[in-house]
């Protein structure tokens, strides 16, 4: 008997420590306070708290010191069949409470439902100091274009001024479809807290609107619309009839090229290449074309863009395109670039300088070359034969950078020319018009660089 009260007091002895050790019930992790929010607060918005624990949470409360003054603004304590493992506190501050000066600090104390402590449970407690700041950035259009047209460019050169500035950027959206919108990035400009951009219309925009957005790290908003007013564009539409030449010595080796699959019905061939394949490729163009390479600039001059010599014009960019095969409308694309012809293995020149950011094979586009010429501004050549530039060059201007080609989702020798703005391919010819050019672009600039003298 008494060795079987020994064993027991042992089991009792070694058992109950190992079971509260061990248990999920005494676990002696405290709960977790956060907040994603910063350091700033504008005291409009909520301030958002995070609370978790394995365990759940017993109780908590949240107290707002400011001026050696406590308020407290949020305090809950949770029975034991509503136990919460995962807690969001909205914390707002009470209407027309009193805040003196810029500092305030936010005291969280949690408790969570574990048997440790004396069944008391973990206790965490945690501050957070923050800056109020209730004042949204200060915003100014300081020039802009006067009109643009669906697939145009522009340039706005603005001003932005904020203490606590998180970030500042133009906002381009289908007025008739807010949510429908690009977003383009600003470079410092001339001087300290002005900023520049060229602006593009996306073609898929049937309406236009942009707006200087300016937000600072306390979440406050400053919005300025950039005036522009709309021209009207027409492109054309023309109908293309596909045979089952293209089909067998173009499609189908093209999609053998890209290791995509090869549909048995022809109509399904073509539409590989230019649904699927096509969107493959465009994305990748964005990806390529949406740079900005320098920090900051000091003035922005281009040249009109003069890619062959002695060239005619084979097809406009914007020119909606009507698919036929043996008279059935099988598929559509939009052509977003310029098509040009002189003769075959023509030169193609740099009109600006820049540098090349790709040169490689691109699906339906076949061989194209990218150069970059700052703000953004990017051109493209595609269908090239050969290159004569290597990836990362720095290139001058009146340089022969490749020769067209027939390479790509294509027949007859030519080049396919295209401008980007920001990863908008936007429409070649403004930028081949000197004319366009200065009162657009060159005189702008010079404009706002006067006001901002002043």
């Amino acid at each position: 008997m008494k060795k079987f009260i020994g064993i027991l007091i042992l089991i009792l002895v070694i058992g109950i420590p190992t079971y509260i050790y061990t248990s999920a019930t005494f676990e002696r992790v405290k709960p977790s306070i956060s907040t994603t929010q910063g350091e700033f607060w504008n005291l409009r918005d909520k301030f958002v708290i995070n609370i978790d624990d394995a365990s759940g949470i017993k109780f908590y409360k949240v107290v707002l010191i400011n001026d050696g003054k406590a308020k407290i603004l949020d305090k809950q304590e949770f029975s034991p069949n509503d136990i919460q493992k995962n807690i969001k506190v909205d914390i707002k501050l009470p209407q027309f409470y009193p805040i003196k000066g810029h500092d305030v600090t936010i005291k969280v104390e949690a408790v969570d439902n574990s048997k440790w402590n004396y069944f008391a449970g973990n206790d965490a407690k945690k501050e957070f100091k923050l800056k109020i700041d209730t004042i949204a950035p200060s915003t100014e259009v300081v020039n802009n274009n006067y009109a643009m047209k669906r697939g145009g460019s522009g340039i706005a050169i603005v001003k932005v001024s904020d203490d606590n500035l998180k970030e500042a950027y133009i906002k381009i959206t289908e007025r008739d479809n807010p949510s429908n919108f690009r977003t383009l990035k600003l470079t410092p400009f001339y001087k300290k807290g002005y900023f520049i951009s060229l602006l593009a219309w996306p073609y898929n925009y049937k309406t236009f609107s942009a707006d200087l957005v300016a937000k600072d790290k306390a979440g406050n908003v400053a919005i300025s619309h950039i005036p522009i007013r709309w021209r009207k564009a027409r492109y054309p539409h023309a109908k293309i009839k596909i045979t089952d030449k293209f089909i067998k010595q173009i499609a189908i080796p093209l999609l053998q090229r890209v290791n995509m699959p090869i549909p048995n019905d022809p109509i399904d061939v073509f539409k590989e290449v230019n649904e699927k394949l096509r969107a493959i490729n465009e994305k990748k163009l964005y990806e390529i074309t949406n740079v900005i390479l320098e920090p900051s600039i000091k003035n922005f001059y281009i040249r009109p863009f003069r890619p062959l010599k002695g060239y005619a014009k084979k097809a406009s960019y914007g020119e909606m395109r009507s698919y036929y095969y043996n008279g059935e409308n099988i598929s559509e694309a939009i052509h977003k670039g310029l098509d040009i012809a002189s003769f075959r293995h023509a030169k193609i020149y740099d009109s600006n300088k820049g540098k090349v950011i790709f040169e490689g094979f691109n699906g339906i586009y076949g061989n194209t070359l990218a150069m970059y010429h700052k703000l953004g501004l990017v051109s493209t050549y595609s269908h090239c034969s050969s290159f004569l530039v290597q990836n990362g060059s720095e290139v001058s201007r009146g340089t022969i950078i490749a020769r067209t080609g027939a390479t790509g989702a294509v027949f007859g020798d030519h080049l396919h020319f295209g401008i980007y703005v920001q990863g908008t391919p936007v429409e070649p010819l403004e930028w081949m018009d000197k004319h366009w050019i200065r009162d657009n672009i060159t005189n702008v600039v010079i404009k706002a660089k006067r006001i901002i003298n002043k």
